[in-house]
């Protein structure tokens, strides 16, 4: 019985290694194995990637006609179903982000939130600047599970286009965990350019960040402390 469970083991681990490649492999064990035993140490692997926004919608017009997409004020915080933390959602209004959410008949169904010019992580310390007017950064694209095989999140994204594009936006930088390959893989089809991307390291307040892209490596011990990432356009 041990030795079909180690086969099982070995198998999945095959799998993860096709999936995901040896080094993120290792980051995703390391992360798991800290987890595990508490050791208060976290690994972080993002890619960063560019999308640039459609001149035509991507979903057919007859789909998601039931569905409907409302941008929620910082007004409306108290009642705002975006499923995470009250603190979470005021940093990101007082960073000026926007949050624009799915119904279907009045049931909450998702929401995709998106900054204009720069956007400070809240999963790890740094901060992303783009080019003013031309860029925004998406984050946080929701879908409640019940709709996750419905038009929801293509009905996200094509109004997030429209609003964006009338203003003269052309382009959506966003990260992507290195841990979530069937995520890239969506991106790509989308028509997503990786970019870049960049290990983080945590442990207590310490950080250490090494990146494809400026400033490549980074020491923080600070909440005040952070790498700062700039983004232009792809050049297509």
């Amino acid at each position: 019985m041990k030795i079909l469970g180690l086969g099982e083991k070995y198998k999945q681990l095959q799998q993860l290694i096709v999936q995901l490649g040896w080094i993120n492999t290792c980051l995703y064990a390391a992360n798991r194995i800290s987890n595990l035993l508490k050791l208060g140490l976290f690994f972080n692997k993002y890619y960063f990637v560019a999308q640039s926004f459609a001149d035509q919608p991507q979903l057919p017009p007859n789909k998601g006609r039931r569905i409907r997409v409302v941008e929620l004020a910082p007004e409306s915080l108290d009642c705002n179903p975006c499923p995470r933390p009250k603190d979470v959602l005021v940093d990101r209004y007082n960073q000026g982000a926007t949050c624009l959410t799915a119904y279907r008949e009045d049931e909450f169904a998702g929401c995709l939130w998106y900054a204009e010019s720069r956007y400070r992580e809240d999963e790890v310390r740094c901060l992303y600047q783009l080019p003013a007017d031309q860029a925004v950064w998406d984050f946080d694209v929701y879908v409640e599970p019940k709709f996750r095989l419905s038009p929801v999140f293509l009905k996200l994204w094509d109004e997030a286009s429209t609003k964006l594009t009338r203003k003269g936006c052309r382009w959506s930088f966003s990260r992507i965990s290195a841990f979530n390959a069937m995520s890239l893989s969506s991106h790509k089809r989308m028509g997503a350019y990786v970019v870049g991307w960049a290990v983080f390291a945590q442990f207590r307040q310490t950080q250490i960040c090494i990146a494809s892209m400026k400033p490549f490596i980074h020491l923080s011990t600070s909440e005040f402390s952070f790498p700062v990432f700039k983004f232009s356009l792809p050049k297509i």
